[in-house]
C-alpha cells in the first residue's frame, strides 16, 4: 500500500512537470515563429516594379545555383528552378529523361540583364559528349517573375 501511494504523489508532480515542459516549449516555437517571420520579412521578394539591377544580382545567383544544380545532376533541385509555364509543359520525369542525356561538367555565367518582368543570361555550359569532352556551348537563358522570384523558361525544341 505504501508503495502505491507514493505513485500516487509521483503522478500528482506529473502534470506540474508537464506544465513546466509545456511553457517552455511554447516560449520556444514562439521564438522559431518570430525568427521565420521576420526572416521571411528580411527576404526581399521579386517584382515587376523591382530595379533592373536587383533583379540582374538575383538572377545571377539564381542561375548559378540553377547551373550548380546541373553540374551535380541534381535534377530534382534544377526542375524547382522551372517557370510555372515550363512546369505545364515538361513533366518532372521528361525533364530529368533529357537532362540526363548528356552529363554536365560546368557552368559559368557571362552577363545578365533584365527588363520590366524577365531577365536574360548569357551563360556557357560545358558537358561531355560521347564522342569529345569538354565541349562549351553559349547558351541565352530568359528567366520571369514569378510568384516574387525569378524563374527559368525551359526551351522548347
Amino acid at each position: 500500500m505504501k508503495h502505491s501511494a507514493h505513485r500516487i504523489s509521483r503522478d500528482f508532480n506529473l502534470p506540474v512537470r508537464l506544465c513546466r515542459f509545456s511553457r517552455r516549449r511554447t516560449v520556444v516555437w514562439a521564438l522559431l515563429a518570430l525568427g521565420m517571420i521576420v526572416a521571411a520579412c528580411a527576404t526581399s521578394s521579386i517584382s515587376t516594379s523591382t530595379s533592373p539591377e536587383a533583379k540582374r544580382l538575383a538572377v545571377l545567383k539564381r542561375a548559378d545555383a540553377r547551373g550548380a544544380a546541373l553540374v551535380r545532376t541534381d535534377l530534382d533541385a534544377a526542375y524547382a528552378f522551372l517557370s510555372e509555364g515550363s512546369k505545364a509543359v515538361i513533366t518532372l520525369d521528361n525533364f530529368k529523361r533529357r537532362m540526363s542525356m548528356v552529363p554536365f561538367t560546368a557552368y559559368r555565367i557571362d552577363d545578365a540583364s533584365c527588363v520590366a518582368e524577365s531577365c536574360t543570361v548569357r551563360s556557357k555550359l560545358t558537358y561531355d559528349h560521347r564522342v569529345m569532352k569538354g565541349v562549351t556551348t553559349p547558351i541565352t537563358e530568359t528567366w520571369v517573375v514569378e510568384r516574387g522570384d525569378l524563374f527559368f523558361v525551359f526551351p522548347q525544341l
